[in-house]
């Protein structure tokens, strides 16, 4: 049973709902970076983080596997069971009642909408990006030397990244991954800024 500040902590962990997600996810079976960004719909870099927070907190634990991937795992079952002290219900007359029922409904009706607008939305930008990998891969054959490459420029055509960062989601080893982004800089297709690489178009920027 744990108590006092671990217990503050661990309700600031799970006060967050991507990392009650990432928890629930890791709850079936180890996962890693990728996995669990594609099946939570939660950007890499974002999960990268969560997965740090977690980790700083003893709430995660990892093993590489031969292919190079960091497979993350819960550090102990977690069950949470919280107990709420109902009060007496609050006295109403019929028409406050009737009004905030129509409230609650219409609250629920426009919410609904919204959720299925985002969704189908998201479902055609999800096809658009495929679509975009394709067209990637096939147009990158004569300028990209290997896979390792193909890999790289995609996810950091995701966001911005550190070199640690890149490593933790794509799996590449350092030596690879110095070797690889070097060649990448020095062909103008990646630029540095400080700590964070980044995919450059074809005016430069």
């Amino acid at each position: 049973m744990i108590e006092g500040d671990e217990v503050s902590r661990l309700l600031d962990v799970l006060g967050n709902r991507n990392r009650r997600r990432i928890i629930g996810l890791l709850r079936e079976k180890p996962c890693f970076v990728t996995e669990i960004s594609e099946r939570l719909e939660i950007s890499p870099k974002a999960v990268v983080e969560h997965l740090q927070y977690m980790e700083r907190e003893n709430i995660l634990l990892w093993r590489i596997d031969a292919r190079r991937r960091k497979y993350y795992y819960l550090s102990r079952k977690i069950n949470v069971r919280i107990e709420v002290e109902e009060k007496a219900p609050k006295e109403t007359g019929p028409a406050e009642t009737v009004t905030a029922f129509y409230q609650s409904v219409r609250l629920l009706r426009n919410l609904f909408g919204s959720r299925n607008y985002y969704l189908g939305s998201l479902e055609y930008i999800e096809h658009d990006i495929d679509t975009a990998i394709r067209d990637f891969v096939s147009s990158s054959k004569d300028i990209l030397e290997c896979e390792t490459e193909i890999t790289l420029v995609t996810a950091l055509c995701s966001n911005d990244l550190s070199m640690d960062e890149i490593a933790e989601i794509t799996g590449i080893s350092q030596d690879e991954l110095e070797k690889s982004l070097g060649r990448l800089v020095k062909a103008g297709i990646v630029s540095r800024n400080g700590q964070l690489y980044k995919v450059r178009d074809n005016n430069g920027t």
